[in-house]
């Protein structure tokens, strides 16, 4: 009997022991709710970058340009402006010259001429400044369908460019391509890029075929 009482007595205690020692209901769900939230953050994405977005801070390793007059901050393909929440992510302001683009850039072939579009805007790179320059959109060109069969129509002659342009009082019109600049022609850098004039007329470098050429620009 006494043996008896000495086993239900100890196992009483241990039953008890086990009790004190165990974590409370309020400990074990802290604990599940902590690794829950752990969980989350190895998944969280942070915002993303697209005009309008508003940033309190500029990224680091930005870059000042301006344009205009008007100061700019380029970062990762992106554009800010000072705004008074922070800084806004705006359009790729035209002619903005920037010296590196996203690696996710793509170049495009329009009219034998080579883009780098990044997003909605349009870039150049211009061998004598050695930076991709923002550009308006380049028009599509028009695909005409090949004739039928049955109808024999001559392929038009290629047009030729002269080595030596004779431009005249209006012979150059913007979006014509020239191989070599006029005889008498002048540099000149206008809001950080490089163009020639020649009287009335401003010529900017580009490249076609792996040659630099000279694109006939408004300004």
């Amino acid at each position: 009997m006494n043996k008896l009482n000495l086993v239900l007595g100890a196992g009483a205690f241990i039953a008890l022991a086990a009790f004190a020692f165990s974590p409370s209901a309020d400990a074990r769900g802290y604990e599940r709710g902590d690794n829950h939230r752990h969980h989350h953050r190895g998944h969280y994405r942070g915002p993303r970058v697209s005009i309008g977005f508003i940033a309190a801070t500029l990224p680091r390793e930005h870059v000042r340009v301006a344009v205009g007059g008007r100061p700019y901050y380029y970062h990762g393909g992106h554009f800010y402006r000072h705004s008074p929440r922070g800084y806004v992510v705006v359009s790729a302001p035209l002619g903005a010259s920037v010296v590196t683009l996203p690696a996710s850039a793509v170049p495009v072939q329009v009219g034998g001429l080579t883009y780098y579009q990044y997003a909605d805007s349009y870039y150049q790179w211009i061998p004598a400044n050695r930076s991709y320059v923002v550009v308006a959109p380049p028009a599509p060109v028009a695909v005409v369908p090949a004739p039928a069969p049955v109808v024999t129509v001559p392929a038009p002659a290629p047009a030729t460019i002269p080595a030596t342009p004779n431009p005249g009082p209006n012979g150059f019109q913007p979006g014509q391509v020239v191989e070599t600049l006029p005889t008498g022609y002048t540099a000149e850098m206008i809001n950080g890029i490089q163009y020639y004039r020649y009287g009335g007329n401003y010529f900017m470098p580009t490249q076609r075929d792996g040659r630099e050429v000279y694109v006939v620009v408004k300004l």
